[in-house]
């Protein structure tokens, strides 16, 4: 069930603030303010602050979540409020549940950025999905501080 203009963003959750939103300015502003969907996780990190960054630019924001809107913690409920769409997969509650919300979300992306820490995990798992399923794949590297991540031009 794939999205028209649909661009998925996945990532780690160890990422500040200010290092997420430098890494979205560099490589996800080109894509804005074109009427694509975005679909992100709930995660801290890299969902949450896409999440923000991406209701900040009035951009048309998903989210899907392994269970219901109601099972996800108390601090992002806010944040679902805000969004366009939530889709709620009403998993069952197990250690997979959420390599499950990973790929559905690939599935439904024309596009997947991944900011990824190097190593093992999540995203690569998702990322590594997404290129079996012939999306268009960005694995964007983070590195541990803001300035790091400003030098990768």
């Amino acid at each position: 069930m794939l999205v028209k203009s649909s661009i998925m963003i996945t990532g780690s959750r160890d990422v500040e603030r200010e290092a997420a939103r430098i890494l979205f300015e560099q490589h996800l502003s080109p894509f804005l303010s074109q009427g694509r969907t975005w679909i992100v996780g709930t995660s801290r990190g890299i969902d949450h602050w896409a999440m923000e960054w991406l209701l900040e630019n009035s951009e048309i924001c998903w989210s899907v979540v392994p269970y219901t809107q109601f099972k996800q913690p108390r601090w992002i409920q806010p944040w679902l409020e805000q969004l366009d769409r939530i889709i709620e997969l009403q998993l069952p509650q197990r250690k997979t549940a959420s390599g499950i919300r990973n790929r559905y979300m690939v599935d439904l992306s024309q596009i997947v950025f991944g900011f990824w820490m190097g190593s093992g995990g999540g995203v690569t798992k998702t990322l590594k999905y997404a290129l079996r399923q012939r999306r268009e794949t960005h694995a964007i590297p983070i590195f541990p501080s803001a300035d790091k991540a400003s030098r990768l031009d």
